[in-house]
């Protein structure tokens, strides 16, 4: 069994990143919340940085749900522990797997990348920042269902398809 998990400073900002941003964004919003008197200018500065603190808040509640600080991932399954708001692991067998999403699996370079498992109805998901992701992204990939992974080749625009049949599906 194979155990990935973040450094600690991903770890840190994973977990507390929203603090600090939500205060430094707290303090401007009220400093313009002060100034309202003034000029009815500085209400779109206000409403934006309420809808950033939102955003960015309701993005760090979702993170909470589905970012496990630790997977451990064998040839059958995936064990997800330490997720901050409870304590027990998460089991996703590779043939539950119903979707890859996000991140590589979508052809970005970075993002959080989301596995969904159809039985249990789960979402996990993990970022590229974790030690060896990309053994753990070749791992998942190796492992789900061939529709699943021939749909993520297909996203990627990895299939290998002789020029000769591309013609023949176009007619």
């Amino acid at each position: 069994m194979q155990t990935f998990t973040y450094p600690v400073i991903f770890r840190l900002i994973y977990k507390y990143g929203n603090i600090p941003v939500t205060i430094i964004l707290s303090l401007y919003a009220i400093s313009l919340g002060v100034n309202l008197d003034k000029g009815l200018v500085y209400i779109i500065p206000f409403v934006v940085t309420f809808l950033v603190i939102y955003f960015l808040n309701r993005h760090y509640l979702l993170l909470y749900k589905i970012l496990p600080y630790k997977i451990e991932a064998d040839d059958e399954k995936m064990v997800c522990s330490e997720f901050i708001f409870y304590k027990k692991n998460v089991t996703i067998y590779f043939n539950d797997i119903t979707s890859l999403e996000g991140g590589i699996y979508s052809g970005k370079l970075n993002g959080i990348m989301r596995i969904k498992d159809g039985a249990n109805n789960r979402i996990v998901g993990f970022y590229d920042k974790m030690i060896d992701a990309r053994k753990l992204e070749t791992h998942i990939l190796s492992k789900v269902k061939k529709q699943i992974y021939d749909d993520v080749v297909n996203r990627l625009g990895l299939n290998k398809t002789k020029p000769d049949e591309k013609k023949k599906s176009k007619k």
